[in-house]
């Protein structure tokens, strides 16, 4: 009984720490998402001039399945437009996404530039989200495979360990 009990522990922690694990690929998952789906809008807005609220619809229905979510409360948010700016709009469904914190700052970086400046200027902010992006998406790919072991490691040791102290 005690030894069941003590696998178990041991066991939950494992998952746990899987957990972590499976929580980092899908952050940086949805990193790559954005990054394919800022290069489709840096196309739209900078090759066809297509307005912001028809570029979010767009990529709320086409865009990658990890980031659609996004766009969908995007263009749903765009309603208020008039009354608040495009920035806090853009601010407030960037909240909603589980984001690294470095690729959530420099998403929010650009959305202070969309829609405010001309075509160019609005593809040069996408073009430097996206080189940030990439950093990030490369730097959480070699933390990923290094950290992974370890998590997961620590979490059966954690679950062990106190196994072993309360039974």
């Amino acid at each position: 009984m005690r030894f069941g009990a003590a696998l178990a522990l041991a066991i939950a922690f494992g998952v746990l720490g899987y957990g972590f694990i499976l929580s980092a690929k899908r952050r940086r998952a949805l990193t790559r998402a954005m990054l394919t789906s800022l290069e489709i809008l840096r196309g739209e807005i900078a090759t066809r001039l297509t307005p912001l609220p028809d570029c979010a619809c767009m990529l709320a229905e086409n865009g990658p399945g990890e980031c659609r979510g996004f766009y969908e409360s995007l263009y749903a948010s765009l309603n208020a437009l008039g009354d608040v700016e495009f920035s806090k709009l853009w601010s407030a469904c960037l909240s909603t996404i589980d984001l690294p914190d470095t690729a959530a700052a420099a998403l929010r970086d650009l959305g202070l530039s969309l829609g405010r400046y001309s075509a160019d200027e609005q593809r040069a902010a996408i073009d430097r989200c996206i080189e940030s992006l990439k950093r990030c998406s490369d730097e959480a790919g070699a933390a990923e495979r290094s950290a992974a072991r370890l998590r997961f490691g620590l979490a059966l040791c954690t679950g062990a360990l106190l196994a072993v102290i309360l039974y």
